[in-house]
């Protein structure tokens, strides 16, 4: 019986320490990527915030934190978001709390 008890804590620890290395492996998964585009430009004075998508989301974005709270996903590539954005001084890579 101790063999076998022996034997399963080991199987045991074998198969914690396999699926960590596995989970090591898995590429990060981005927090936030947009999907669906706002493309109206957005009053400046509403603007509380603003901040990239990751690098690693399917479509280039940034959104806009909204003074009552709401997120709205804009396209990078428009010429007003890239304006807003520089006025924020905020990084590609940064996110707000």
């Amino acid at each position: 019986m101790a063999k076998a008890a022996g034997a399963f804590c080991v199987l045991l620890i074998l198969t914690a320490l396999c699926c960590q290395s596995l989970a090591q492996r898995a590429p990060a998964v981005p927090d936030k990527c947009c999907f669906n585009f706002h493309t109206k430009r957005i009053k400046m004075d509403n603007i509380a915030a603003c901040y990239a998508t990751s690098p690693q989301c399917p479509h280039r974005a940034v959104i806009f934190r909204v003074k009552n709270g709401k997120e709205i996903c804009t396209p990078a590539d428009r010429m007003w978001v890239k304006r807003y954005q520089q006025r924020f001084q905020v990084s590609s890579y940064s996110i707000p709390s």
